[in-house]
C-alpha cells in the first residue's frame, strides 16, 4: 500500500459521523423543521431532551383547562393543588392586631372567598398574615393620628381658657354626663375626627354647664369643683381694672399700690405662659 493510500484511509477514519450543523439531516425529513426542535442545538441536546421527557412519564401532572373552558374544569384544577373540598375545610389562624375587636364573621368570610378563588391552605393563610399586618398599621396611624388631634384641641383649649382650663373642661364633662350620653361623643366627623375631640363642641358643652353653674343652681351638676381659675379674657379685665386711671396702680403712696403692681406683673407673666 503506498503512503498516499494510508493518509486517505486515516483521514476517514477520523472524519466525524455528524456536527452540529447537519444532525438535522440524520432525522427525517418531514420533522426536520418542526417547532419543537428549533432550540435544538445538536445531538446531544437532543438526547438530553428526550432523557427528561422519559423521566417525566408517569409523574402527577396537571393540566390546565383552556378558554372554552368551565367552573368544574378549574374546580378540578383548584382541587389537585391543594384546595379544600368546602371552605370550613380551611385551617386558617388569625389574631387581631391591638385595637380591633375580635370578629369571627371576618375568618368566615376570608375562607369563604378563599375557596372562591381556588387557593389552598397555604396560600390562604399567607393572605390573612398580610392582612392581619396591614390592618395593624392602620389601626396605628389612626390611633397616631386621633392622639395629635386631642393634643391639638387640648394645647388650643388651654391657650384660651388659661388657669380655668381644669374648671371649664369639668363643666364640659358635667353637662354631657347629665344631658348627652357618653357614646354621643364619639359620633365621627367628616373629617374623621370624633365629635368629643372637637374644640367647638367641647366649648359648647362648657358654655352649657358655665351657665347651669351660675345662673341656674350651683348644685345642679353633681361632681363640679370650681377652682377659681381664670381665663385669659378674664385676666386681661382684671388687669384694665388694675391700670385704670386713677387707681392705687398709679399712686406709689398710696397702701394698695404695691400690691396692685405686683398683681398685674404676675398676671402678665400668666398670661405670657398660657399664649407661649
Amino acid at each position: 500500500m503506498s503512503e498516499e493510500q494510508v493518509a486517505e484511509v486515516s483521514t476517514e477514519e477520523v472524519a466525524p459521523s455528524g456536527t452540529s450543523d447537519n444532525w438535522r439531516s440524520m432525522i427525517p425529513e418531514e420533522i426536520r423543521d418542526h417547532k419543537s426542535l428549533s432550540t435544538i442545538a445538536d445531538v446531544g441536546s437532543l438526547a438530553k431532551g428526550f432523557v427528561h421527557a422519559q423521566s417525566m412519564i408517569g409523574a402527577d401532572k396537571i393540566a390546565l383547562p383552556g378558554k372554552s373552558s368551565t367552573a368544574d374544569d378549574w374546580n378540578a384544577v383548584y382541587s389537585k393543588l391543594g384546595r379544600p373540598e368546602d371552605p370550613s375545610g380551611y385551617q386558617i389562624n388569625y389574631t387581631p392586631p391591638e385595637g380591633v375587636q375580635p370578629d369571627d364573621g371576618v375568618v368566615q368570610w376570608f375562607m369563604g372567598v378563599a375557596h372562591e378563588a381556588g387557593l389552598n391552605n397555604t396560600q390562604a393563610q399567607k393572605i390573612m398574615d398580610a392582612y392581619g399586618g396591614r390592618l395593624g398599621e392602620l389601626v396605628g396611624q389612626d390611633q397616631a393620628h386621633t392622639e395629635q388631634i386631642q393634643a391639638d384641641t387640648e394645647l388650643e383649649l388651654k391657650r384660651e381658657w388659661g388657669e380655668a382650663y381644669d374648671d371649664q373642661l369639668g363643666l364640659a364633662n358635667a353637662a354631657l354626663e347629665t344631658f348627652g350620653e357618653l357614646d354621643f361623643a364619639e359620633t365621627p366627623m367628616p373629617d374623621g375626627t370624633m365629635l368629643g375631640d372637637h374644640p367647638s363642641f367641647i366649648r359648647f358643652l362648657a358654655n352649657i354647664g358655665s351657665f347651669i353653674h351660675e345662673k341656674v343652681s350651683e348644685d345642679t351638676l353633681e361632681g363640679v369643683k370650681m377652682t377659681g381659675g381664670q381665663t385669659p379674657d378674664e385676666m386681661r379685665e382684671e388687669l384694665a381694672q388694675l391700670r385704670a386711671p386713677g387707681t392705687p396702680y398709679w399712686d406709689n403712696r398710696h397702701p394698695e399700690h404695691d400690691f396692685q403692681v405686683r398683681r398685674a406683673l404676675e398676671i402678665e407673666e400668666k398670661i405670657s405662659a398660657i399664649l407661649a
